[in-house]
């Protein structure tokens, strides 16, 4: 007992317990354990239309021109449709070019006779690479016309029995 009373008389006591209350409060801040996190959950749902253009002539000619002669012309022609969902671009392309001398003389007209005809492309058919057709709205066809031309004047001997022919490709995007 009497050592009790000499250390709380003495005030010897006071570093110790400051050092005490230091060291505990040291370690509770620095392995207290505490974590905070924070999350957040984000959702969206995603769902691609589609376009899907259809053809009143799949895999067909659109335009019947043998025996064609100077002076001739042949037209046909097609529907177009997006059947898809959405609303795209629609591009006509031309693909496998053969008898590119014919093809320099023959007359290409490309119209689309939807509503009033309105020409689309005109020119040499040896020139024709792809045309921009628009926009076409889910659900929508249109009608377009081809028309192959030979011009009179263009009689060459070396063009008799010549032949030509092209594929169109009609490509959508959304």
């Amino acid at each position: 007992m009497d050592r009790v009373r000499l250390l709380i008389g003495s005030r010897r006591w006071l570093p110790l317990a400051a050092l005490g209350l230091v060291s505990l409060a040291l370690g509770s801040a620095m392995f207290s354990g505490a974590s905070f996190t924070s999350k957040s959950a984000n959702s969206a749902t995603l769902a691609a239309g589609s376009l899907e253009l259809s053809s009143s002539l799949p895999n067909q000619a659109i335009v019947a021109a043998s025996g064609m002669a100077p002076g001739g012309s042949r037209q046909g022609t097609i529907n177009i449709g997006n059947k898809g969902d959405v609303a795209g671009a629609v591009t006509l392309r031309a693909t496998g070019l053969t008898g590119a001398s014919l093809a320099a003389v023959i007359d290409l007209k490309v119209e689309d006779t939807t509503g009033k005809a309105i020409q689309i492309w005109s020119g040499k058919l040896g020139s024709f690479s792809s045309v921009g057709l628009g926009s076409f709205a889910a659900g929508s066809t249109r009608t377009y016309r081809i028309t192959l031309s030979w011009p009179a004047a263009s009689n060459e001997a070396s063009l008799q029995g010549a032949s030509t022919s092209l594929t169109f490709q009609w490509a959508g995007s959304s």
